[in-house]
């Protein structure tokens, strides 16, 4: 827990814990931890991407699966 938040009630400190984790995943920060969760309970023999190599394998896929919503 930071310390800006200790002093907090506990409401309001769930509170900004729940809009945080909301907005992590309205803007798809959290697709890492997500992805290193389900990695880690499917493939335990080896390590997860790093997090640079799977913003870049998930850019690359972005980029070579472009859908026009046409056909």
């Amino acid at each position: 827990m930071t310390r800006a938040l200790m002093g907090l009630p506990d409401g309001l400190r769930d509170g900004l814990r729940q809009a945080r984790a909301m907005w992590r995943d309205f803007t798809g920060e959290s697709g890492y931890d997500r992805y290193v969760a389900r990695h880690r309970r499917e493939h335990p023999d080896h390590e997860p991407m790093s997090e640079r190599e799977y913003w870049r394998a998930r850019r690359e896929l972005a980029e070579r699966s472009v859908e026009t919503g046409c056909c």
